[in-house]
């Protein structure tokens, strides 16, 4: 009955699905109205998430749902001066994900939604990119099982030089700001760290050919001097392995440690696609990356299927392999619906 009352509440949270229209046209002019308004990003999630830690004892049992807007307010017609905002439920560095107020221990979330990134953009010569602001992170070639989580923030200036015809890499990016608190979501209460900076990054990337692309990074935050890089190998979508990254960090100092990251993906079916692999992060590495992986030895399995329309289907899986230590995420299991609501609206023709 639990099981049966979760799934009903899952279907109640989605939007209504409309009929598709006929197929559009293979190509149509950009909406007037995309001069001024870019709408990068829209969509409404729900999901099922369960989650003990390595001595078996439960943390989380309950459902949540997640709203993720991502706009850009283009100043000029080239689109060289730039305005960008985030707007996201969750409220700390590693969630954008609030609580229906089903499961153990929670109540409905009402007001933990967020404008986390706000900041100016500018483009003066080709190549060059200055932002000053509420930043998202950059990863280069990894991702945020080993590095920081797709839902952090930061406050502070970024430049970015993509010039691969004059230089050997093609991007050089260099941060320097404040990097959380992680209890701090909100934009507008983080403004004052921008005369604090305790974030730097220098980032290379590198695109060797169509299939290989590869990065490697310096990072020194909150006094930890941590290395990386990454290297991820893309095959033709359709092929039974599309895609291979082998991701690592090493923290140089205080705390010497190192960590890594591998998977795989492909498809299983025409429209079924799995991605799988293993990841150890240390223990003293701070929480700072993906919520659903933490710290320890992880195997982990995500897979992902269109249902109809903008309306998708995804699960999570992981399982901790055993640690001298304590390990929040000893096993996870996730369940998730997302609406597309962009997708839709461009339908319409007005974004």
């Amino acid at each position: 009955m639990k099981r049966c009352a979760v799934f009903f509440i899952l279907a109640l949270s989605i939007a209504p699905i409309h009929a598709q229209s006929e197929p559009e046209a293979a190509w149509r002019p950009e909406p007037p109205l995309r001069r001024w308004l870019d709408i990068q990003a829209f969509s409404v999630d729900t999901r099922y998430r369960f989650t003990a830690d390595n001595e078996n004892v439960l943390a989380t049992n309950q459902l949540q749902y997640k709203d993720s807007l991502r706009a850009r307010l283009n100043l000029d017609p080239g689109k060289r001066y730039t305005v960008s905002v985030g707007y996201f439920t969750g409220d700390s560095f590693g969630s954008a994900w609030d609580n229906w107020g089903v499961g153990n221990d929670t109540a409905f979330d009402r007001t933990n939604n967020y404008v986390k990134q706000l900041y100016a953009s500018a483009v003066p010569v080709r190549g060059l990119v200055l932002q000053y602001g509420g930043l998202y992170l950059t990863r280069g070639e990894s991702d945020e099982l080993v590095t920081y989580d797709s839902d952090g923030y930061l406050v502070g200036g970024r430049v970015s030089v993509r010039r691969p015809k004059e230089l050997f890499v093609d991007e050089i990016t260099v941060t320097r700001g404040a990097i959380g608190p992680r209890d701090t979501p909100s934009l507008m209460r983080r403004w004052g760290l921008l005369k604090e900076p305790n974030y730097t990054q220098v980032l290379g990337v590198k695109r060797f050919s169509r299939m290989v692309a590869g990065s490697v990074e310096y990072d020194r935050q909150i006094g930890s001097n941590i290395l990386r890089g990454a290297v991820t190998l893309r095959f033709n979508p359709s092929a039974p392995v599309s895609a291979v990254r082998y991701e690592q960090y090493r923290r140089v100092s205080p705390s010497p440690a190192a960590g890594f990251g591998v998977w795989a993906e492909g498809p299983v079916t025409e429209h079924l696609r799995v991605q799988g692999g293993y990841v150890s992060v240390d223990q003293h590495y701070g929480g700072w990356n993906a919520d659903r992986i933490q710290s320890g030895r992880h195997l982990f399995l995500n897979a992902t299927l269109p249902i109809y329309g903008p309306l998708s289907a995804s699960i999570y899986a992981t399982h901790a392999l055993s640690a001298p230590y304590h390990v929040s995420i000893g096993r996870r299991f996730d369940a998730a619906i997302s609406y597309d609501v962009l997708s839709e609206l461009r339908r319409t023709g007005i974004f």
